[in-house]
């Protein structure tokens, strides 16, 4: 779609995770949306990957869909997930505390989004 982001990957070598890296990739990710004034940001996450959906919810991503096999490494599924539209101010107002929550826990990273 063409108001539509679409995220195709984030990932954080093994050693690195739990770092709040993975956060500020979607951060940077859903930013980008914004600058580019699309209305939703969607993305696949394979159904055993609990720890990204839990991130994602995080900020407010919900489930709208299944794709059967869809990776081909071992045929799994992935949840389709999507956000509600993310030029309304009231998912602007939670992305800033979100960002602000990140930032008091892993310090400022400056950005060249504006």
């Amino acid at each position: 779609m063409v108001d539509e982001a679409h995220i195709v990957s984030i990932g954080v070598r093994s050693e690195y995770r739990g770092l709040g890296l993975g956060e500020l990739l979607l951060i940077s990710a859903i930013e980008q949306a914004i600058e580019t004034e699309s209305r939703v940001v969607t993305l696949e996450v394979r159904v055993s990957n609990h720890v990204a959906q839990n991130l994602y919810k995080k900020y407010s991503f919900t489930e709208r869909g299944v794709r059967r096999g869809y990776y081909s490494d071992n045929r799994e599924d992935a949840l389709i997930m999507t956000t509600e539209p993310i030029r309304h101010d009231t998912y602007r107002e939670e992305l800033k505390g979100l960002i602000t929550s990140h930032e008091k826990r892993w310090g400022p990273c400056p950005r060249q989004i504006g």
